[in-house]
């Protein structure tokens, strides 16, 4: 355990020693000093404000003001929009709004990005090689699994098979008390119905409206709910809290959380270690920086932007638990040996797929979030309605 994380120690000086090093080709000189404000979500590993702070030491004359902005992903249209940034850190799910809206303007692409084919689709502008934000690192669902004895056969589990035969020992996100949880809530459903059924959700994010779909993919999560077969919890720090406090072998997660998680748990003398795998079919989700439309800096958001995003920083986000965007840094040799669990984050981003990219988005996860949660916890049954619901919010 001390030699593994000795290595990410020794990685993390290396990474941020090749970041600055890099960074040449992003300093900007100027005659006047601008600031910059970059409006964020929060970030508890502290592995993007490095970067910014990499940024200012490099750039004393564009310095990056990182504000971050208390909101629910239901939210961050209206909340961001109250905060007046040059740099907007958006989930993906909002890029279409913010682009619809004018509120962002296109940027073009450097040639040393490799972007994953689903990355690059959820940010790019159709029809054109110019993107409405770049890529900040990506996300996709994970299986996490405890592993007590490395001499056994470990054989990655399904999550429908998770259900069905190890009760008691999974927990997810799979309640919800409000906008702050009604997300994770929303895409741990989409994940359960898509390991019953790939078809309720499309590789493009086109949702199902057939209502005896939903019964039939949801059915087993309901009985296993019922039942009290598995633990739900709503957040992903609740989830985290009751894997670790319970000693459960399984829990559906994002990959952010495995370092700080297979750190704790190897202080345990039952644990000898955590690993994740691919869900059948994880919800791929992710940030990507876009100018602001009311910048009056746009050409230096944009160098800022192409730095933060850039492969060199990618690799430095990869340390701190983020899933890079780019092809680079899950071939990477020292990333690689020091890291192996990327490569089963590449697997699961190559199977992913994306929730409804639309405009009214929003409407569409407070309406899924409402039904879903009656459905399961207060044994409502689902009806028409809930698919005219939907229809209508996407409509």
């Amino acid at each position: 355990m001390t030699e593994l994380y000795s290595r990410r120690s020794f990685l993390a000086g290396v990474l941020t020693a090749g970041t600055l090093s890099a960074a040449a080709g992003y300093v900007l000189t100027r005659r006047e000093s601008v600031q910059l404000t970059l409006a964020s979500g929060a970030d508890p590993t502290g592995g993007r404000r490095l970067l910014v702070t990499m940024w200012n030491e490099l750039n004393p004359g564009a310095r990056i003001e990182l504000k971050e902005v208390n909101s629910s992903t239901r939210d961050q249209y209206e909340t961001f929009l109250g905060t007046k940034a040059d740099i907007f850190n958006l989930d993906v799910i909002h890029i279409p709004r913010f682009a619809e809206d004018g509120r962002i303007v296109p940027i073009a692409p450097r040639g040393e990005l490799q972007l994953l084919p689903m990355v690059r689709r959820l940010s790019a502008r159709p029809d054109s090689d110019d993107f409405w934000a770049l890529p900040f690192n990506t996300d996709v669902g994970m299986l996490y699994r405890r592993i007590t004895d490395k001499a056994v056969a470990d054989e990655k589990p399904e999550l429908a098979d998770v259900l069905a035969r190890s009760p008691g020992t999974f927990v997810g996100q799979l309640r919800t008390v409000g906008p702050q949880t009604d997300e994770a809530f929303v895409i741990n459903i989409l994940e359960h119905a898509l390991a019953q059924d790939e078809a309720i959700l499309t590789a493009d994010g086109t949702l199902s409206f057939s209502l005896g779909q939903w019964r039939e993919a949801i059915g087993p999560l309901a009985a296993a709910i019922k039942a009290e077969r598995v633990r739900t919890e709503a957040g992903e720090d609740y989830t985290t809290r009751t894997f670790q406090r319970s000693d459960l072998r399984y829990m559906r997660n994002w990959p952010r959380s495995y370092p700080a998680i297979d750190r704790a748990e190897r202080t345990k003398k039952e644990t000898a270690e955590v690993r994740i795998g691919g869900l059948p079919i994880g919800i791929i989700g992710g940030q990507s920086l876009a100018v602001s439309a009311a910048s009056e800096n746009r050409e230096a958001a944009e160098t800022a932007i192409h730095f933060l995003t850039s492969a060199s920083s990618q690799l430095h986000l990869a340390k701190y638990g983020f899933a890079p965007t780019g092809l680079g840094a899950y071939i990477d040799p020292g990333l690689s040996e020091a890291l192996p669990h990327l490569y089963d984050i590449r697997l699961a981003m190559e199977s992913a797929r994306p929730r409804p990219m639309h405009k009214r988005y929003a409407n569409f996860s407070e309406s899924f979030a409402d039904h879903m949660r009656r459905y399961l916890h207060e044994g409502e049954p689902l009806t028409q309605r809930f698919i005219e619901d939907l229809q209508g919010a996407l409509g």
